[in-house]
């Protein structure tokens, strides 16, 4: 795995991600997206609604800092982003395409950070792909990824056949 991926096992409880996934499925609120050949659930929500994830966040974010002392020191400002997602992809499934966090649009454009959540174990594929690192992450309820959101960590999902995948995802971004 590259240094610059930050992996953390177990960051949430199995009744923390539970509420997740039980709060997705009854929510009115989501959205589906099949614009580009893939297809997924996705519910935005702010930290305010999920403290304890924001608690969990910072803390894991505070330790990639310290791995990366040069984030402590940077020209300008940088936070958590209090908003995220939580993603359900049906089997077969996955965001697909290769991309990187950190874009053209004003709201991704200050992303500095990626970050992803497990919210259930896949047996199966299912993991995320980082190509240039030559890295594929294996879908454990509750660990955590972190890693930069530039073109050098650009990503994409590979689709679980047989499974239903969840995740939380979101981002740090300058403010």
């Amino acid at each position: 795995m590259d240094k610059y991926i930050f992996k953390k096992d177990a960051v949430l409880f199995e009744n923390e991600s539970k509420h997740c996934i039980e709060y997705l499925e009854s929510t009115k609120d989501s959205t589906e997206d099949n614009r580009r050949g893939y297809f997924y659930t996705s519910l935005s929500l702010g930290c305010d609604e999920f403290q304890f994830l924001k608690n969990i966040l910072i803390t894991n974010i505070n330790e990639y800092v310290k791995q990366h002392s040069f984030l402590s020191i940077l020209y300008a400002p940088w936070t958590l982003d209090e908003r995220f997602h939580i993603q359900k992809y049906t089997p077969g499934n996955s965001y697909s395409d290769e991309h990187m966090e950190h874009g053209k649009d004003d709201h991704d454009s200050k992303r500095l950070l990626g970050w992803m959540i497990y919210l259930n174990d896949i047996k199966n594929n299912g993991g995320t792909c980082w190509p240039q690192q030559n890295f594929i992450s294996t879908p454990r309820r509750g660990d955590l990824y972190i890693w930069p959101a530039g073109w050098t960590h650009s990503h994409y999902g590979i689709a679980a056949p047989e499974e239903i995948k969840y995740i939380i995802t979101g981002w740090c971004e300058f403010i």
